[in-house]
């Protein structure tokens, strides 16, 4: 599901930006399950900001351990994702979603929010793919994006530290397109 309408002719100083970090316990929506959310606003004229940040219990065994640490345990008395649905519509609401990797992102968000009976489609853009759209090269992991603009990265594959780390690229990004003469999404 992609709905950007209206998201061309928004400013991109303007807009405020809510990007989104998911870990799950897999790579197939449906099969596997969000097991933790970090939102991260990036509203103009502040500094970006850590806005929800939260463990889900999977409602199923944990897997991808290996990836991101957390295990049953940890998510044993966690709120399921339908627990935390109101909030994070709350979060997202009036901002344009990124992620650094939006596809992978907004389809467990499209299935999580169906699972749950919520009907929400926000514009959404994908952060992996401006740098090659900003010329700034090819696109690449949140790692080497980062550390080519000076943005520390801590603890990859921990929500909180992907989205902060994908909301201070966003910034920088932003600042380049500013710097080249792109004033809204469409440019």
């Amino acid at each position: 599901m992609r709905n950007n309408s209206g998201i061309l002719d928004r400013n991109l100083s303007e807009s405020p930006i809510a990007v989104i970090d998911f870990e799950t316990t897999g790579l197939t929506p449906g099969v596997d399950r969000v097991v933790e959310i970090s939102v991260v606003r990036v509203d103009p004229g502040e500094e970006p900001r850590l806005v929800l940040d939260t463990l889900v219990n999977p409602m199923r065994r944990m897997s991808a351990t290996e990836i991101h640490g957390i295990t049953d345990a940890d998510v044993a008395n966690a709120p399921r994702f339908t627990d935390l649905v109101g909030v994070l519509i709350e979060v997202l609401h009036g901002c344009v979603l990124a992620a650094y990797n939006v596809y992978f992102d907004i389809k467990f968000l499209n299935f999580e929010l169906e699972n749950a009976g919520v009907s929400y489609a926000p514009p959404h853009f994908c952060l992996m793919y401006l740098k090659p759209m900003l010329g700034l090269g090819n696109r690449c992991k949140l790692e080497e994006a980062c550390r080519e603009q000076g943005i520390e990265l801590t603890g990859g594959h921990i929500a909180a530290h992907d989205a902060l780390a994908s909301g201070k690229l966003y910034r920088r990004y932003q600042q380049i397109a500013q710097d080249k003469g792109i004033k809204t999404f469409g440019d």
